[in-house]
This record gives structure tokens, sequence and C-alpha cells, in this order.
């Protein structure tokens, strides 16, 4: 299965790059900061926002509670065009890809607010807007990338590995005893390892259609591998080099889902929007 991501060993370093982003000869300039900026509300009008801010009403009842989905499909275009303007894009980009599904899930402008497409043999099938740390699509869909036929840990090394051995032994171990609240991390950046070791990592751990990207002052890039809660998390400078290369063990890395607190701030910056237009 192809994932957004394609591994490219470089060096002794594994790296997991979007195939629209070839190498450059020459680093770019940091690029700034993205921040927030508030939607133009006063702009539209009230018949065009009324079944909009029924939705975010209800996005903030549930952000204050138990997290939920809110149906955009079945809502008119100008309701489905306020939500959109509301909520903006935010920094996080999650792809998922099954042999017939495609999921593309985008965090909002407020943290904990994700607006997910589900598309099956290309048609759009759900539309939805959801609250909650993390989606729960992103769960499910990572023990069903995984669930079948995923890598053995390998008996017979080729020639030219010094660490890859040792590494696929505890990855493999703590993948089959894996704890929700105990994640295991491996800081790849801190060990030595030849070019035969990155590839051999690769080969056997590979990609299993999950990838996210969460943008701030530089990238950090997430893909699920075919070993069951086994991630590549990778992080980038502004510039677009490595500073940090990591292998997790957890059902999801701690870098994806927003914390509490975010969820209560954009619970109180969502009706701060909505009461602009009263």
């Amino acid at each position: 299965m192809q994932d957004d991501f394609a591994f490219i060993a470089t060096g002794n370093t594994p790296l997991i790059r979007p195939p629209d982003d070839p190498e450059c000869a020459y680093p770019p300039m940091p690029e700034a900061m993205a921040t927030f900026t508030p939607p133009l509300l006063h702009a539209l009008s009230r018949e065009e926002t009324g079944g909009g801010r029924a939705v975010l009403r209800t996005v903030i009842e549930r952000l204050g509670g138990a997290p939920g989905r809110v149906n955009l499909a079945a809502r008119d275009p100008a309701s489905r065009r306020f939500v959109d303007e509301v909520l903006g894009e935010g920094e996080v980009l999650i792809n998922i890809a099954g042999p017939r599904d495609r999921l593309v899930i985008r965090e909002s402008v407020f943290a904990g607010v994700w607006r997910i497409q589900h598309y099956v043999d290309g048609r759009l099938r759900r539309d939805d807007v959801e609250t909650g740390p993390a989606p729960e699509a992103v769960y499910e869909w990572a023990e069903r990338l995984t669930a079948d036929e995923p890598p053995q840990c390998p008996q017979v090394f080729p020639e030219g590995l010094m660490n890859a051995p040792a590494l696929l032994t505890e990855i493999f171990d703590h993948s089959a005893d894996c704890s929700a609240d105990r994640p295991h991390v491996i800081n790849l950046s801190l060990l030595p390892l030849t070019p035969e070791d990155s590839k051999f990592l690769i080969d056997t751990l590979g990609t299993a259609g999950l990838s996210i990207l969460s943008r701030g002052y530089g990238d950090c890039r997430v893909s699920l591998t075919r070993l069951p809660k086994v991630w590549w998390v990778q992080y980038f400078n502004s510039p677009g080099q490595l500073i940090l290369n990591t292998l997790e063990i957890t059902a999801l890395p701690a870098i994806v889902p927003a914390a509490p607190e975010d969820l209560e701030n954009s619970r109180e910056r969502i009706a701060e929007a909505l009461a602009q237009l009263t």
C-alpha cells in the first residue's frame, strides 16, 4: 500500500519525505510562523450564518463535554461555507489511505476541532466536524492498517549491520507489549547507524498508509509503520533540516493530540467568534 510519504535513506539517517518534496541544492530561507487571524464574520449575512451557527454551538457544547461528531453533509452549502470560514485550517494534516477508502483530516485553527472528509472509491461519503484531542478515525485506522500481515522480526541479517538487529528486537518486543500510558521512544538521532542499518530498518518496518504532518516553526512528520503501534516521528527546523529522528511505540504519538487546556481555549475562542454576530 502506498503512503503519502516515501522513505529515503540519506547517509545514516532514514528520512520520510513526501513525493512532491524534491531535495533542493540550497536551503530555503526561514519561514514566518503562522498565526491565527479571526474570520471576517461581519461580512456574512444572518441568513447565511443561521445553520452554521447551530453547528458551531454544538461544537462548543462538545468541547465542554464528551467528544463527538457533527455531520456537515446534511447542511446547506451556505452553512458549510460559514463553518469553513470560522474554523479555517490549522497546522495538522492527516492522510489515511486504505484499499478503497481515503480520509483527509485537517485540524482547524481551534485545537481539538477537526474537519474529517471520508472518500470511498473517490466519492465523498462523510463530511464531519469532530471534537476531541485526536480523531477517533486515526486510532481505528491505525489498528486496521496494521492488522493484516504485519512484518515479522527478522532472524537472518545481511552484512554491514551494526545496531539494526538489536533495535528491531527492542521494537518488536515493545510493539507486542505496548502500554497505552507508557509510550516507548527510541531516539535514532543519538544512535550510531550505518547506511545498511538505516536501509534494513526502513525495509523491515515500511509504512502502512497513515501519515500526519504538523506544521509550526518547522515540521513534524509522523508516519505509521506496518508494525502495530510503531511510528516514525521526525522533526525538521524551518529550513527543512532534520533535527530529531525517533521511533515511537504507542497508540498515537504525543505530538498529535490536543491538550485539555487547548480544548477549553478553543471553546472560549469559538464562543467569542460567535458573539460577534449578535
